[in-house]
């Protein structure tokens, strides 16, 4: 049998390409016309995302527009285990929520899929009376001793499947902001409506380490290393000297989500609702926010942190971050001017009060200014 002839058979090639780390299997996609064919066939089915989900939502594409329309990522251990190819044994998954979303997101889990909510000591019976439908977009709050995270609820599930467990992050600011201060950098990945992003993926997935980030709640819980390093991680507490790894990191250089050191994998859309529009006065939108965020990875204290300017606003309906000083002062004369022109139309005797009461958003013409400075 010659090498050609290997990826015109799925039970060979799926061995072979089981055992290559993603990088390498791009890498070997590209060698051939056949083994093109082979890789794309092998990643169809290796990267399903609606297989992946049904073992804890029984109708995925419904819940994959639910995450459409309100921005919802999910994160941790499942991005992990869903971009590694792999399975962790009794791992949850972990849903985070931009403030205002939570109890839709919850509702549906519990209406839709069954979960029960599970209170623990100081939180009462009811969810409903910790996430609300009311929400002020000018405020950042944080109730939880978690930075970047306002409120979790767990929800469980015993099933023909066995025990499932759901947590619903409820973030301060966004679920961007939440993710990016993780414990490490082998968790810095999440999965969009339409998309799978790994920020850190030759690290995690080539070279199997994950790098601590600076906190302003130090990192007391020793299990998460261990965690980890049975996992098979390389637990970093500071950046390493050996260039080699060093540079996987991406050091003092400014990130975007979706830029070229990122790992981008885009999912099967079919039969996936998209967001409506927000509102009859705003631009309709249909990307995901996370998509218009950026960060740096600096050194603090000895540590690597994760540094960026958040972008937050009465006039966007989702916070952002980013390290563009010209994006920021720009954005920064766009939200005067559109206040301004809020405030004069409130004040005029002849507006229509039910078309004032329709919130107009500019989420779509922030993702102009940010087009414009991606590269910057």
């Amino acid at each position: 049998m010659s090498d050609s002839e290997v990826f015109y058979r799925a039970p060979i090639y799926d061995n072979i390409f089981s055992y290559t780390s993603p990088r390498e299997l791009v890498r070997l996609g590209r060698s051939c016309h056949a083994a093109y064919a082979a890789f794309k066939d092998f990643s169809r089915r290796a990267f399903g995302i609606n297989r992946h989900l049904s073992d804890f939502i029984s109708k995925p594409l419904l819940f994959r527009g639910l995450q459409a329309r309100t921005g919802t990522l999910i994160a941790g251990s499942n991005a992990l285990q869903f971009l590694g190819r792999t399975v962790y044994d009794d791992a949850d998954m972990d849903i985070y929520v931009h403030p205002g979303h939570a109890r839709e997101v919850t509702d549906y889990v519990v209406e839709r899929e069954g979960y029960e909510f599970k209170p623990h000591s100081k939180q009462p019976e009811d969810y409903r009376k910790i996430v609300a439908d009311k929400w002020d977009n000018t405020r950042i709050r944080r109730d939880y001793q978690i930075k970047g995270v306002r409120s979790v609820l767990s929800l469980e599930k015993y099933g023909s499947d066995g025990y499932r467990k759901i947590q619903v992050i409820e973030c301060a600011m966004s679920p961007f902001d939440t993710i990016i201060n993780f414990h490490s950098t082998c968790v810095m990945n999440f999965i969009a409506f339409d998309a799978a992003y790994s920020l850190y993926p030759i690290a995690t997935f080539e070279n199997w380490n994950t790098l601590q980030v600076w906190r302003a709640r130090p990192l007391h819980d020793a299990s998460v290393p261990t965690k980890y390093g049975q996992r098979g991680f390389h637990w970093l507490s500071t950046l390493p000297l050996d260039t080699s790894l060093s540079t996987s990191f991406f050091p003092h250089m400014t990130r975007t989500v979706g830029d070229q050191y990122t790992w981008k994998l885009p999912l099967d859309m079919e039969g996936v609702d998209l967001r409506p529009q927000m509102s009859s006065s705003s631009t309709p939108f249909q990307f995901d926010p996370v998509t218009c965020n950026g960060w740096s990875l600096m050194e603090r204290d000895g540590q690597m942190a994760t540094v960026y300017q958040p972008i937050q606003s009465a006039i966007f309906r989702y916070n952002y971050t980013t390290t563009s000083a010209l994006l920021h002062v720009d954005l920064y004369h766009f939200m005067l001017e559109q206040c301004f022109l809020r405030r004069m139309s409130l004040q005029d005797a002849q507006a229509d009060i039910a078309e004032i009461a329709k919130q107009t958003w500019f989420d779509a013409e922030l993702a102009g200014f940010w087009q414009a400075y991606k590269h910057e």
